[in-house]
């Protein structure tokens, strides 16, 4: 895995968290070249948002977009883990989850949350210092 890929992914989230936009999959993958598989593209991802926090508490990764606007799959399943209680809360016990109104609560209540922090980061002026080792904390 390209360590310096992660960290481009990482400054692209917290860029867009301070803009309070979003990032979509298109702007993920071209990052990438044609013949990266997949699962790479998507573990540096979930690498990143793990290196700007813990994302049992917090997942940057929320702020990736499909076209629906809702970020993937990839998302809610570290949410579902990371924290089932709050998940069983909005889309209720044994969900499928399948309700795109309830994943928009999801994303948009963690949005709120990341678009704080990265303004918290913002105003502390930790920016050099933002950045965790990504290997001491897992998001799944």
């Amino acid at each position: 895995m390209n360590m310096d890929r992660t960290r481009d992914i990482a400054a692209m989230l917290l860029r867009a968290a301070k803009r309070k936009r979003l990032v979509t999959y298109q702007e993920l993958h071209a990052l990438f070249g044609r013949d990266e598989p997949l699962q790479s593209r998507y573990r540096a991802l979930e690498d990143a948002a793990r290196s700007l926090s813990d994302c049992a508490s917090l997942d940057y990764g929320c702020l990736m977009s499909l076209d629906n606007g809702l970020p993937g799959d990839d998302f809610f399943n570290r949410f579902r883990h990371g924290r089932p209680r709050e998940y069983e809360k909005v889309m209720g016990f044994g969900s499928a989850g399948r309700s795109m109104t309830k994943k928009r609560l999801i994303a948009d209540a963690e949005r709120l949350r990341v678009f704080e922090h990265a303004s918290q980061i913002a105003a502390s002026g930790r920016v050099a210092n933002t950045l965790r080792p990504y290997a001491t904390s897992k998001c799944t």
